[in-house]
C-alpha cells in the first residue's frame, strides 16, 4: 500500500483517517488504562472509539490465535503491533470488497 499523503494530511490505504499505526496508538492507550481486562473488551472499545469493522477484529483475532480472555496488560508491544495491522488489512480488504460488489457490471465490448 502506498504511503503517500493526500491532501488534508490523510495517507493513502488509510480508512476513516485511521492506519494501523492510529489502531496501535489505541491500543496501546487501552492497554495502560485498563490492564486487567480482557482483549475482547477492549477490542470492543476500539470498535466504539474507531469505528473499526467488527467483524475485521475477529478475524485478525482468530488470525494471531489471540485469546479475546487473555487479559490485555499481559500482551507485548510486538503482539499489540501485530494485532493492529492484521485488523487494519482485514478492514481494508473488506472495504474493498465491498465496494467491487456494489460497482454496477460493466458491459464488455
Amino acid at each position: 500500500m502506498s504511503q503517500e499523503t493526500r491532501a488534508g494530511g490523510v495517507r493513502q490505504g488509510d480508512v476513516a483517517g485511521i492506519d494501523a499505526d492510529g489502531l496501535l496508538k489505541e491500543l496501546t492507550t487501552l492497554q495502560h488504562l485498563s490492564p486487567r481486562k480482557p482483549l475482547g473488551q477492549v477490542v470492543s472499545q476500539l470498535v466504539d472509539r474507531t469505528g473499526v469493522c467488527p467483524v475485521a477484529v475477529e478475524r485478525a483475532l482468530g488470525w494471531l490465535g489471540l485469546d479475546a480472555s487473555r487479559s490485555v496488560g499481559r500482551l507485548r508491544r510486538g503482539e499489540l503491533s501485530q494485532l493492529s495491522r492484521a485488523i487494519h488489512r482485514f478492514w481494508v480488504r473488506a472495504l474493498a470488497a465491498e465496494a467491487k460488489q456494489d460497482q454496477p457490471a460493466q458491459p464488455h465490448p
